[in-house]
């Protein structure tokens, strides 16, 4: 949900991008947006699909400093409807992490 553009000129954008009868996307920080549809009671999903930061620090870059913490993890078991699924992506020297703060 968070894509190049808008974070950079400072906008930040959580109704939807695209809506029609199939799909909608929402462009914007996924964490704001999960918490905008846990206030706005929006319908659940069926499916997180995520490729968070790995924490590997690539190229000394702020954002991979570290995996996300329980509140993304909290907001994503939110919005996931029962007998959802979780699919997240993970970096072999850091997937212990990631499995820590999805617990």
């Amino acid at each position: 949900m968070l894509a190049g553009g808008l974070e950079e000129r400072g906008e930040v954008v959580t109704s939807p991008y695209l809506d029609d009868n199939d799909v909608t996307l929402h462009h914007g920080d996924c964490l704001e947006v999960m918490r905008d549809w846990i206030r706005e009671g929006a319908p659940r999903v069926d499916a997180v699909v995520t490729d968070p930061p790995y924490g590997f620090e690539f190229m000394g870059k702020r954002w991979d400093r570290g995996v996300p913490g329980e509140p993304f993890w909290k907001a994503a078991l939110h919005v996931t409807k029962p007998g959802g699924h979780l699919l997240a992506f993970g970096g072999t020297r850091t997937h212990h992490r990631l499995a820590c703060a999805i617990e």
